[in-house]
């Protein structure tokens, strides 16, 4: 087992390298290495399925990265090479002579991809399914447990067992048995079809409380980190543009790609935080700006 990096990247021996920080596990290759040829977006999926029926290194779960996971591989001081003999800023853990390019998950308007350079650190926007427009693309998988769908549990006889960490109630909820938090199933953007603003997703949530939604009272914005507990970028699904975000597919497709969450800005509380399903990211935006949706959730008592 190689380790470079300072410890960051491992050589797995069984065609796979870790990434000690992002807690990510990588194809040592590309499809380039693979199929000797560019593919489309399209086919960049269809590779994907392909390495998942086969179990390539005893795994299942691989898919393709989105933008942030892809620019963690870009490190300056790192030197290797591609399919041309050109410089690309990789760690020499992964195997040279690849593309030096890499599909994401990132779309938009379900029409074009985002793809990202190895050579010059710089992302880049083409036709989804074009054969002008072709890449190659790099397999990754979550290793972090968080974004694993089944959980360990007492068993109240002394032992454990394994069931679903997200059980959909059937009432219009949704049970995450990891952070005892349950979900509404939809968020506002699937029952209002509109996005609403910081103050209106606040009454949204008080509406739900005053009818009892699926007997409740208690339901509230969620916090930042609430918010993100529901990010699992192994698990993808569509967004009302169809195109992909990270929650598992208990959610029904379709929804909105954020969620305001109830975080506020200490120094400005004009400011609110908001999470992006898409890639797991969180800023600060305007209270008043209509463009996002909210999830609503409440606390599962014992």
């Amino acid at each position: 087992m190689e380790i470079t990096q300072k410890n960051r990247f491992v050589d797995n021996g069984d065609g796979t390298v870790t990434d000690v920080d992002s807690a990510l596990m990588w194809a040592k290759g590309d499809s380039w290495l693979e199929l000797e040829r560019y593919i489309t977006w399209v086919e960049g999926q269809d590779f994907v399925v392909a390495k998942n029926k086969e179990k390539f290194a005893g795994y299942s779960d691989w898919r393709v990265p989105n933008a942030k996971e892809a620019k963690t591989l870009y490190v300056y001081e790192s030197i290797n090479t591609d399919k041309d003999g050109c410089e690309v800023h990789i760690d020499k853990s992964f195997s040279s002579g690849c593309g030096y390019t890499t599909w994401t998950s990132e779309t938009r308007a379900a029409k074009q991809a985002m793809g990202f350079d190895f050579r010059d650190d710089y992302e880049y926007w083409l036709d989804k399914d074009h054969d002008s427009s072709s890449s190659n693309v790099r397999l990754v998988r979550s290793v972090g447990a968080e974004n694993s769908m089944i959980i360990t549990i007492d068993d109240g006889q002394g032992g454990v067992e394994e069931v679903s960490r997200f059980v959909d109630n059937r009432d219009g909820t949704i049970s995450d048995l990891q952070t005892n938090l349950m979900w509404s199933r939809l968020d506002s953007l699937l029952e209002l079809d509109k996005w609403v603003s910081w103050d209106e997703a606040k009454v949204y949530v008080k509406e739900l409380c005053r009818n009892k939604f699926a007997k409740f009272d208690d339901w509230r914005m969620p916090t930042k980190k609430e918010a993100l507990s529901i990010y699992c970028p192994g698990h993808a699904t569509t967004d009302v543009y169809g195109d992909t975000v990270y929650v598992p597919q208990v959610f029904p497709a379709g929804c909105g790609v954020t969620t305001w969450t109830r975080t506020l800005n200490k120094s400005d509380e004009r400011l609110a935080m908001r999470v992006f399903y898409y890639n797991g990211d969180f800023k600060w935006y305007k209270r008043g700006l209509r463009s996002h949706g909210i999830r609503p959730v409440r606390p599962i008592k014992g």
